[in-house]
């Protein structure tokens, strides 16, 4: 096996001298599979002791991106923060709590064009700024909804920002500043209070004369109009009323400074659109060309221009793709079409939508390279380098056929991790939207194992499943539950060659979210005793998952677990509390053993805001010992030393954690999870990320190196490798390999 990695890693430096590849190759030979992946010129080296990012890239919904002056390019997310490149967009760390950026719900980025060190992020806390490149962040404004904010390129340190009262508000307001965003006011005294501001530009000449695009956005809709001030701000007016109702995108014009470019959806919804242009700050239009899309402007040739459709994907309507003009818009022709474009491992059908803040702010002009654009949107980054020819995606490195690694642009929601026993490199990775992911080296590169019959319209490019089990002693079996939508019906599906295929079980299960599944090792080989949870309620299987049987219902219960010293003692926790049955989990043997404080008051799914038992971990060491993670208020690590009959006081107050690994095998260390975002973003600097003790729960040391914010769902120990696996909502799976 040792050679193979050896040949692969000699075959990844073409470019490099026999002698080097050949010397990289037999220490790759020594060494193994992660010195070969992690000394990949295509991804940054790993720091043993630190989290690394290591999932398969993508996957979560971004809102708008930026480009500097300076090359730098930031994009903005749903959950954590902002995403940060240098180079291009080949690789992203994030921007978050570290760098002074305390808002998750990123909406709004905006460089100063005379001085790209200054980043400005528009959130749902007001405006962040950074006066050094990212480095740090201050907080300037500390209200309002911002979604877009522009600044001046003729004078240092003037710029406007699109502010709401609320995430879903919209009466939109424009605030002002004059001193590189130290300070801001409101500035708008007549502007209609039914918009949602999308989009702020300046006229190139005039820093008095401003353009607002409203329209829908993810959270909240305004009518899809302009506005125009020519007093800064604070006096507006509608311009283009008589060119139709909906306004899709606005441009400044490079060679004219009064120019005005918009496009506007045709009244016959299967139509092209409209592009026009205004000589006078939008006084008065005139028609180009029935195309529509968002405005790309040539800024070397005043008779080129480019349209880029984001709305129209599919390959078979007439509209998709990138439509270029070499006669000042008079006529257009396609140059690229979406079956051209690289979608990385996505096959699904709005890969090359627009992001949910509209098409306007979906696409960014590089200012470094009139050649290029960078595009973001519900889950993915894209670049074209060449004018729109083609276009590339920027979230993903295929380092081997089928098998991914992320570029560090993820926004994901990892939610369960499992590992077989045999090989503790075989990982397994349980997501929402993204479905099944499944590594054979440790988490160095992943590959989409959802089956397409049972995830609906996301195909083999996604899903949802809420855990996932790999047996301890039978090598290649799992089970893992599918499903279109995370809150609806799931397909239990097992596997017995490592997921490379799949077949239906779990006949007797309900048509609900599945959770929870837990496995009797001590059952025989061919007749597997299971656990999982079905809309709150608890069932078994006693045939490895063909068939289940109701055991507890209407308690309120996501979560079960096996003894490990004893079989017929099985649990099941959620909002109901903690549970144990002392006869396999039969009808009628259970009894709750938990304490009051391990009950929650919110029923449902365990998204963020969840109570109740979010863990269950019995101790794989100590017969009897077991530990349990409450979430919510009270919540915390809980001991008992006698499976639940009685508690020990509270051993960690901890209102975020999420979950409980003993490791296996060390019986004195514990790893906790604990995060404040979940599905979605929020921060609180009590969400604790990892914690590690060494005395069985006596002392705690935060374990957070490397993650850009301190969220965990689940900390997974690898056996006697010495590594760790983290899923983190946001920044997705981590690996931390032991220090040397």
């Amino acid at each position: 096996m040792r050679g193979l990695w050896a040949w692969i890693f000699f075959m990844q430096f073409p470019g490099s001298s026999y002698a080097a590849r050949l010397g990289c190759a037999l220490l790759a030979c020594l060494i193994g599979p992660d010195f070969a992946l992690a000394q990949s010129p295509r991804s940054p080296q790993p720091v043993p002791g630190e989290w690394q990012s290591r999932g398969p890239g993508g996957g979560g919904a971004f809102a708008t991106l930026a480009v500097g002056s300076n090359g730098m390019i930031v994009a903005a997310s749903d959950l954590s923060g902002a995403y940060r490149s240098e180079d291009r967009g080949v690789h992203w760390d994030v921007i978050g709590p570290t760098q002074g950026l305390t808002a998750t719900h990123v909406s709004g980025v905006a460089f100063d064009p005379l001085d790209p060190g200054r980043i400005y992020l528009g959130t749902d806390e007001g405006i962040f700024r950074s006066t050094d490149g990212g480095a740090l962040f201050d907080h300037p404004l500390g209200n309002g909804f911002v979604t877009d904010l522009f600044f001046s390129s003729q004078t240092q340190g003037v710029g406007y920002a699109a502010v709401h009262p609320a995430w879903n508000s919209k009466k939109g307001q424009v605030w002002r500043s004059l001193d590189g965003g130290a300070t801001w006011q409101r500035r708008d005294v007549d502007l209609p209070t039914n918009l949602r501001i999308l989009e702020i530009l300046i006229a190139p000449n005039d820093d008095d004369a401003v353009f607002i695009l409203s329209g829908e956005g993810r959270f909240a809709s305004g009518p899809k109009v302009v506005y125009r001030s020519l007093d800064g701000g604070v006096h507006w007016v509608r311009i283009a009323q008589g060119l139709g109702a909906r306004v899709i995108d606005m441009a400044l014009d490079p060679f004219d400074d009064q120019g005005l470019y918009l496009s506007i959806d045709d009244v016959d919804p299967d139509a092209p659109g409209h592009l026009y242009h205004s000589s006078d700050q939008g006084t008065t239009f005139s028609h180009l060309a029935q195309r529509g899309g968002v405005i790309w402007p040539d800024r070397l040739d005043a008779n080129r221009l480019r349209m880029v459709e984001l709305r129209y994907s599919f390959p078979w309507d007439s509209r998709e793709g990138i439509w270029e003009s070499t006669d000042g818009g008079a006529s257009f022709t396609r140059t690229s079409s979406v079956v051209d474009w690289d979608s990385g491992w996505s096959q699904v059908f709005w890969a090359f939508t627009e992001s949910y803040s509209g098409p306007s702010l979906s696409v960014a002009e590089d200012p470094t390279d009139p050649e290029a654009f960078f595009w973001v949107n519900s889950q993915f980054a894209y670049a074209s380098f060449d004018r729109g020819r083609t276009v590339q995606q920027l979230f993903t490195s295929e380092l081997f056929p089928g098998r991914w690694r992320s570029t560090g642009f993820d926004n994901v929601v990892p939610v369960a991790l499992a590992v077989s026993p045999a090989d503790p490199r075989d990982l397994y990775a349980a997501y929402l939207d993204l479905g099944l992911w499944c590594s054979r080296d440790g988490g160095m590169t992943w590959s989409s194992c959802n089956e397409a019959a049972y995830t609906g319209e996301w195909g083999e490019s996604g899903g949802n499943t809420w855990t996932v089990l790999a047996d301890p002693d039978l090598a290649g079996r799992v089970w893992a539950p599918q499903a279109q939508d995370a809150e609806g019906p799931s397909t239990l599906l097992r596997s017995d060659d490592g997921a490379l295929t799949w077949q239906a079980v779990g006949a007797g299960l309900p048509a609900a979210p599945l959770l929870g599944l837990s496995l009797d090792a001590g059952s025989p080989l061919d007749a597997r005793r299971l656990l999982v949870t079905g809309g709150g309620d608890v069932y078994g299987s006693s045939d490895g998952g063909l068939t289940f049987s109701a055991l507890l219902v209407g308690q309120g219960l996501r979560f079960t677990a096996v003894d490990p010293f004893d079989g017929n003692v099985v649990y099941a926790g959620g909002e109901g509390g903690l549970w144990r049955s002392d006869a396999a989990g039969s009808p009628g043997s259970w009894q709750e053993v938990g304490t009051t404080a391990m009950r929650g008051s919110i029923p449902g799914l365990p998204w963020g805001g969840w109570e109740g038992v979010a863990w269950i971990e019995p101790d794989p060491h100590t017969p009897g010992t077991l530990y349990v993670a409450v979430s919510g208020p009270g919540g915390g690590l809980y001991r008992s030393p006698d499976r639940g009959d009685t508690w020990e006081a509270r051993l960690l107050a901890d209102d975020y954690l999420r979950s409980v690994e003993v490791d296996e095998i060390d019986p004195d260390t514990l790893y906790l999870a604990s995060t404040s975002a979940f599905e979605a973003g929020g921060y609180d600097p009590a969400s604790a990320g990892v914690r590690v003790s060494r005395d069985r729960g006596l002392t705690w040391q935060s374990m957070n190196e490397g993650l850009a914010w301190p969220f965990a769902i689940h900390v997974l120990s690898a056996g006697g490798s010495g590594r760790l696996y983290l899923a983190s909502p946001g920044t997705g799976i981590g690996v931390r390999l032991p220090r040397r």
